[in-house]
């Protein structure tokens, strides 16, 4: 059953998020300008769900799969609903009560790119309804005279939580020729775990950083896709793939969830973009109060969902989505 704990931790990553020096950090990546028709290629961007129901107490082991052969650069899921707790019958729990202790590519294992693994446990006594998703990326543009296969590599690596409030150490891809995607995670001991933060670092977003809380001593493998910034050569040619964080860094992500209330916080592209991948910060001192309940991916869009248990205070969160263009840029030598 839930055993979260609240603890104010020194220098974890949203204690880096929410610090002013942060602030000053809003190193977006560029927007350029939509290149014409002829001189680039669109790509394939689209998302694959699946209904997942828990009975109280039940453990699930399911994927999500995209077009063979593609990328699913995104995993996530929802917690829909958990029947309503009835203490006088004994049955006890609610939406805090599912937790996820995995969620990562297989592409992670030497296996298939297009796959998008989970693992979650119902811990609550009343039925669960669950949805999960993935964000796909097709592994060659789309056919114009010719196609680019996209560049994507995977990265992961070990960290070990002694205690309840954790944060992960950042991952990082090569900076200024990769982006950060498909940010994942993977519990190797322990008991449940509650994602509190997800979120790309700088520069060019070409890192990733996470904060857990988990009920016992953990170890915890977290992963990333490392999506290169410029296609594969065909035709003695490249091209840039054009990407930015929406709305940016904290502040700018910055959105208010109001009290004893579970809601919904919402980012969008812009124009002629899509959002790949979802980011989300919650700060230490309300991880015992905002509870993270997962994100829809509306391709164009990410939708979050929260709850906000405090009985006194609205809280603030932060969101954001990384956005890829629909076009590549123009070819490069």
């Amino acid at each position: 059953m839930r055993n979260e704990t609240t603890k104010r931790t020194p220098g974890t990553l949203v204690g880096l998020l929410l610090a002013s020096a942060f602030a000053l950090m809003v190193g977006v990546l560029a927007l350029p300008a939509i290149a014409s028709a002829g001189s680039t290629h669109f790509l394939k961007i689209y998302k694959v769900e699946k209904q997942v129901d828990l009975d109280g107490g039940e453990y699930a082991h399911e994927h999500t799969y995209c077009n063979a052969g593609d990328y699913a650069v995104d995993g996530m899921w929802r917690v829909d609903n958990v029947d309503q707790a009835n203490p006088q019958i004994g049955i006890f729990g609610d939406l805090r009560d599912v937790t996820v202790t995995r969620s990562y590519s297989d592409l992670q294992q030497g296996s298939n790119g297009a796959k998008w693994h989970f693992e979650l446990t119902n811990n609550a006594d009343g039925r669960a309804q669950v949805k999960l998703f993935a964000t796909c990326l097709g592994r060659k543009t789309a056919e114009n005279s010719h196609q680019h296969k996209i560049k994507i590599r995977p990265r992961k690596t070990t960290a070990w939580f002694p205690g309840s409030d954790f944060s992960s150490p950042a991952l990082s891809c090569k900076p200024g020729r990769e982006v950060a995607v498909g940010p994942g995670f993977k519990m190797l001991s322990g008991a449940d775990a509650w994602l509190k933060s997800s979120y790309p670092g700088n520069p060019l977003s070409s890192s990733w950083n996470w904060n857990f809380v988990v009920s016992s001593p953990s170890s915890m493998e977290v992963s990333v896709l490392c999506l290169s910034t410029k296609t594969y050569k065909k035709s003695g040619h490249a091209h840039k793939l054009n990407l930015n964080l929406k709305p940016g860094y904290w502040p700018l992500g910055a959105q208010t969830l109001k009290k004893k209330k579970v809601q919904e916080k919402k980012v969008a592209c812009y124009d002629q973009s899509k959002a790949i991948v979802g980011a989300f910060g919650i700060a230490p001192w309300y991880h015992g109060k905002i509870h993270f309940l997962g994100m829809d991916p509306r391709v164009k869009a990410r939708a979050f969902k929260f709850w906000n248990t405090d009985q006194w205070s609205d809280l603030p969160v932060y969101v954001a989505a990384i956005c890829l263009d629909d076009r590549t840029g123009k070819r490069i030598p």
